[in-house]
């Protein structure tokens, strides 16, 4: 059985479907704070400047947390962009260090390297679905093959030109790992949870100080509007390769497009 913190931990976050229930509780909200409670009248002016001060502390805390969320969803958007500019770096030495394996080897080196930035590619463009860690492992498999003819040639023939061969190749892997240690959501469900906590006893409260009132209810929906934007933003910058705001693959397509032809290899997971 599970318990509350794995089910608040493992449940995914989905931004459109965030998007849809956050405006739906948090418009709830505030029309439950309007109408809910009674009508004003002469006895509740005190009550009411109570409700001010706690819906401006309230209010102000909401803001801080959203603010503070999302710098943590920029930053991990920018350390995932670091990571892709770090892995097109450590395959462009990689590159230029196989030129120094024999003839035999160096062809087949290029092709595997070909393939790897192939799969790297593709790895950013899939975002976090299932063919996301095919690619993956197609890239694993592509590193390891380079490494074998990076280690056959260092026993053969060991020195120092070749041991920055195989420096270079261990690199891939690295950036690589580095790669997937960024490649999740860096918000934790947890700190969702208390968002949306705060927003909607905040569109309680507006609700409340504006009770009694009539017409202009569209006036209630403006914060409830805002607050799921900012909330969409931060999920749809949160989500690692997907969403409208997500690292590209732009300078490993530069450097595909600068060292090698148009790759093959596209449609093998397909095949």
């Amino acid at each position: 059985m599970f318990s509350l913190s794995e089910l608040i931990n493992d449940t995914p976050i989905d931004s459109i479907l965030l998007f849809v229930i956050t405006f739906v509780l948090l418009v709830i909200s505030a029309y439950i704070g309007k109408f809910i409670f009674k009508r004003r009248n002469a006895h509740e002016e005190i009550a009411d400047d109570e409700a001010k001060i706690i819906l401006g502390a309230i209010l102000s805390l909401l803001g801080l947390l959203i603010g503070f969320v999302l710098s943590i969803s920029i930053n991990g958007y920018n350390n995932r962009q670091q990571t892709e500019e770090n892995e097109a770096i450590a395959i462009g030495n990689a590159y230029q260090r196989v030129q120094i394996l024999n003839s035999s080897d160096r062809a087949d080196a290029m092709n595997l390297l070909e393939q790897y930035l192939e799969a790297r590619i593709e790895f950013f463009k899939s975002g976090v679905s299932d063919e996301n860690n095919q690619w993956r492992r197609l890239s694993l498999e592509k590193q390891a093959a380079l490494w074998e003819l990076a280690v056959k040639e260092a026993t053969k023939t060991p020195n120092p030109v070749i041991a920055s061969v195989l420096t270079a190749i261990s690199d891939l892997y690295l950036s690589q790992q580095k790669t997937m240690a960024s490649w999740r959501h860096q918000i934790p469900n947890a700190a969702w949870f208390l968002l949306i906590f705060f927003a909607v006893c905040s569109n309680i409260l507006i609700g409340y100080n504006i009770r009694g009132t009539k017409g202009k209810n569209w006036l209630i929906l403006i914060l409830p509007s805002l607050t799921t934007l900012a909330l969409f933003m931060i999920a749809e910058i949160d989500i690692p390769g997907e969403g409208v705001i997500h690292v590209t693959p732009d300078d490993l397509i530069s450097l595909q497009e600068f060292l090698f032809k148009e790759g093959t290899l596209v449609g093998q997971l397909g095949n």
